[in-house]
């Protein structure tokens, strides 16, 4: 493979996590000579090392084999300095997000299992670039680095699922340069019952409703530790982004869902009540003003606005432009917004409708150039394939509405897809056989339930 200076790590990451040898055959070449214009020479001056790589290259290691690596012990004079030496510990061998950890020790790890009647080694899938295993056990790890509860761990393993679907093509999020990361949605019952939010600030942090952050935050450690998306080495994003810690996982507003609006997981093929997680990758949100439907007029500001913010030229667009199955991002409006809608006579269908309308893109040079760039990519000429102005997404059903942030109205959010993933995925949430002994446990150390 021919790679830019930067990517050598990337690549044997990548090759390693397809089973080859973690040394691929590659050559690294100045990141300037992929620039328009650039000087090719290094190519030519370097032509006897790419044929060497491409006719006599071979890994030094040919042999294939599952370690088991031995079990850690850290000490220190007390408690207090023993879990200070473990996070230094992880942060010397990049185990750790930059965050205070939990250890991971075998009675915490042995408690968070009973959120699951699934065998400890049970095997989920591989978590790609790196390819690592992930198994209940290895979950379960997690978790307990992240500070996650026992009945947890259902929703976070469903939400692993549905991010090895290969829908969502995790292994792009994973390494892109982009600022890709999991919008994980909740719907059930289930949701109330952990505390995960849906209500004020269900995107951000909160003492009443913890689980969304611990959950969010163990996806993250898996994806660094299992899948290998170690920043600079695994993971190319330039900026990251801070939904990285913890990533976005909330749950839907069902109670102030209007009476004719389905939730998420009903719209997806699942049985309205079920336990759910729906996870599409996305790279960003944008709030959006304002967020009222009081009176009509408002309601139309609203929609002008959302449309106007996925009107913004964004390449990300081009891997749903032509995917029957993509989704553009996720309109994400309160309960006070979403009933103003409804008593106005606006339905789902008809804000998608409206919203897939008045967010096409105009024909523009930029454009132009992106169908040309995407065509290549793709072995397609698609230029012939769309009518100007674009729509973001093959049709408006794509464009997914979740009812969520409480019962004030005045604002409303749009979270971005991340370019490169084929769409959203949802998986049904096994509750275990003590469930209810876990939930009675919640009460006991959390105290009751916050009012719906």
């Amino acid at each position: 493979m021919i790679t830019r200076q930067g990517f050598a790590s990337v690549v044997d990451n990548a090759f390693a996590g397809l089973g080859f040898s973690g040394e691929a055959a590659k050559f690294s070449y100045p990141m300037t000579m992929f620039l328009p214009g650039a000087d090719l020479s290094p190519l030519a001056d370097n032509i006897d090392a790419v044929i060497d790589a491409l006719t006599r290259w071979a890994p030094k290691s040919t042999r294939k084999t599952v370690l088991q690596p031995p079990r850690l012990e850290v000490s220190g004079k007390d408690y207090a300095d023993a879990l200070e030496n473990l996070n230094h510990l992880f942060l010397r061998n990049l185990w750790s997000d930059g965050l205070p950890l939990l250890p991971p020790t075998e009675e915490r790890v042995a408690a968070l299992l009973r959120g699951t009647d699934l065998p400890r080694e049970r095997l989920l899938g591989k978590l790609l670039p790196k390819g690592g295993f992930a198994t209940v056990g290895s979950v379960a790890v997690a978790a307990a680095m992240a500070g996650c509860r026992p009945e947890y761990l259902p929703v976070l393993i469903a939400a692993v699922e549905a991010i090895l679907d290969p829908r969502v093509y995790h292994q792009h999020m994973q390494s892109t340069t982009g600022n890709a990361h999991p919008a994980v949605i909740v719907n059930g019952p289930v949701a109330r019952q952990l505390r995960i939010n849906s209500g004020y600030g269900c995107l951000g942090p909160s003492s009443v409703y913890p689980a969304g952050a611990a959950i969010g935050r163990a996806l993250r450690l898996l994806l660094m530790n299992v899948g290998g998306a170690i920043p600079g080495t695994g993971t190319m994003a330039i900026h990251g982004g801070p939904a990285r810690y913890t990533g976005l996982v909330f749950a839907e507003d069902e109670a102030g869902l209007p009476a004719d609006w389905a939730p998420q997981n009903t719209e997806r093929g699942f049985a309205r009540g079920s336990n759910t997680v729906t996870v599409l990758a996305t790279s960003g949100g944008t709030e959006v003003w304002e967020g009222a439907a009081l009176e009509e007029k408002d309601a139309q500001h609203t929609l002008f606005n959302f449309a106007g913010c996925m009107r913004v030229p964004f390449g990300g667009y081009f891997a749903d432009t032509f995917n029957p199955h993509g989704a553009p991002g996720i309109v994400l409006i309160a309960r006070g917004t979403a009933q103003g809608f409804a008593r106005l006579g606006w339905s789902k269908a008809k804000i998608r409708q409206y919203l897939w309308e008045n967010s096409k893109l105009p024909r523009s040079a930029w454009l132009e150039k992106m169908l040309d760039h995407f065509g290549a990519r793709h072995g397609l000429y698609v230029k012939d394939q769309v009518q100007f102005p674009m729509p973001v997404t093959p049709a408006p059903a794509n464009i997914m509405i979740v009812v969520a942030g409480g019962e004030q109205s005045g604002h409303s959010y749009w979270l971005q897809v991340h370019g490169g993933t084929g769409g959203p995925a949802s998986r049904e949430i096994a509750l275990p056989g003590g469930w209810q002994a876990l939930l009675e446990k919640a009460g006991e150390d959390l105290g009751p339930l916050p009012a719906a």
